[in-house]
């Protein structure tokens, strides 16, 4: 998932190569994964975002990515404001900006 304003958003459109590394407690092994990133379809992004909880697609649209929110009642604010505004659950949008 990326929030295509964000900081590692940018970063990767500039240089779209990127390296990831887990720990798969099963095998008792660590994984690293590298190469080139690229931006999922639109149509890949509104599947996957469809197919999240209601109460995080509320979110993606009232926490904007690499924007400071002042404090928690604003943060509910606006969660609320977005709840009002999408009432349906199966109609959420997916932002613009939010995909991966």
């Amino acid at each position: 998932m990326c929030y295509y304003t964000s900081h590692k958003g940018r970063e990767l459109a500039a240089n779209p190569y990127a390296a990831l590394t887990f720990h798969w407690v099963e095998q008792e092994r660590q994984v690293r994964i590298e190469g080139r990133v690229e931006q999922t379809s639109a149509a890949e992004s509104d599947a996957y975002f469809q197919s999240r909880p209601s109460g995080s697609r509320i979110g993606a649209w009232s926490s904007p990515q690499s924007e400071v929110i002042p404090n928690r009642a604003t943060l509910e604010e606006l969660f609320n404001q977005f709840q009002q505004r999408y009432p349906d659950e199966a109609a959420i949008p997916r932002p613009e900006y939010w995909g991966g």
